[in-house]
């Protein structure tokens, strides 16, 4: 990662790029904070100061799992690329960032279904310019206007979409009608778009419900392409393990792909192994999100796989993670004989089964003090 100041420089600058390289509007100050937050400072002025007085550098796993923690959600797939050094996209289109599509197009599909459905004032009976309100809108994310396709960029923070240029060419000839003026106030004023400076920003309808419909997305893509197999299956389930954090998304993706690998008894032998890693990397939630992932993709292994998640948390997370005794946890096991039910009964809630293997370490810890 980086150990001096001009590591730190040059870190937050490759920051900056890699998320251009998505199509994401992301200033050189934001990615300098997240470097500094990630490598255990309070902010970039910390970071200067204290390595202006000595070399310091951060342990890799800590260091990843804070700067995941402090970046946008959208950052989160273009950062895991990088930090398990995925070979770089392929560009499709020269006029788009190489990873637009991946990173970006899912949010504008987002921003589109969301806008149409939920928005007030673009729903029909919203009363006069309705329909102009809706081009206005939706024109830009889908080039509803003809012409040259104007692509947005991405603000991965707030969520809004950014496009250049005059009036004409980001409107087209709904710029020239009566009520454009008005109605271009109307939707600023209800924090819909924005217009400045020759720079149009789309906002999104609700960043909760984007991000959600973003990753029900991608878990229905995984699914499609697990079921009709072919080229695409490997990609669609590496994108919906990315987007839930898992970490070597490519190499896990490519395994599970590989229905009979030799280094498997079973098709859920990956899928074992990557929740065996991930108790023992503390990383509760997302082991629950795998595995909510999974029992969609692969139904009939649902249970088998819930069925050995218990013995994941008690030797990896518990024993590997928070180095509580085998002995102790036995004799606390003993104590509480449905833990292995409670665990199953939450793992389809990933906050909840979180809260819930903490609280069991959390009693077996302090049963060991009394001990």
């Amino acid at each position: 990662m980086f150990s001096t100041h001009d590591g730190a420089k040059k870190c937050a600058k490759y920051l900056r790029r890699l998320f251009a390289n998505s199509g994401f509007v992301f200033p050189l100050h934001k990615c300098q904070s997240a470097v500094a937050r990630a490598g255990g400072f309070r902010d970039w002025h910390d970071l200067e100061v204290a390595l202006a007085r000595s070399a310091r550098s951060a342990e890799p796993a800590a260091f990843r799992k804070r700067l995941l923690a402090v970046l946008p959600e959208p950052c989160r797939p273009p950062v895991l690329a990088w930090l398990d050094k995925e070979p770089a996209e392929t560009i499709y289109d020269a006029e788009r960032p190489a990873r637009w599509y991946r990173d970006v197009l899912p949010y504008l599909m987002a921003a589109t279904a969301l806008h149409h459905s939920r928005t007030p004032l673009l729903r029909s009976g919203s009363g006069a310019g309705q329909r102009l309100r809706e081009r206005l809108v939706l024109g830009p994310l889908l080039n509803l206007h003809g012409g040259t396709r104007l692509v947005p960029w991405f603000e991965p923070d707030t969520l809004a979409f950014v496009f250049w240029g005059a009036a004409e060419s980001l409107f087209g000839q709904d710029a020239q009608h009566p009520r454009f003026r008005t109605e271009l106030e109307t939707l600023t004023a209800a924090g819909v778009l924005d217009v400045a400076n020759r720079q149009l920003r789309v906002f999104s309808p609700d960043a909760k419900e984007m991000t959600a419909f973003v990753a029900e997305g991608k878990v229905g893509k995984a699914e499609y392409w697990a079921e009709a197999g072919g080229a695409e299956a490997p990609r669609a389930l590496h994108d919906a393990l990315a987007a839930i954090g898992v970490r070597n998304a490519q190499r896990v993706a490519d395994d599970i792909s590989r229905v009979g690998a030799a280094a498997y008894t079973s098709t859920s032998g990956p899928v074992l192994e990557l929740l065996t890693t991930l108790a023992e990397d503390g990383e509760i939630e997302t082991l629950a999100k795998a595995y909510g992932l999974f029992a969609s993709i692969q139904p009939k292994s649902a249970a088998f796989i819930r069925g050995a998640v218990p013995a994941r948390i008690s030797s990896g997370y518990l024993v590997g993670h928070r180095g509580l005794g085998a002995s102790k946890i036995s004799l606390w096991a003993y104590d509480h004989p449905d833990w292995h039910d409670k665990l199953k009964a939450a793992i389809a809630r990933p906050v909840l089964f979180a809260s819930t293997v903490d609280a069991m370490a959390d009693s077996i810890s302090r049963a060991q003090v009394s001990l």
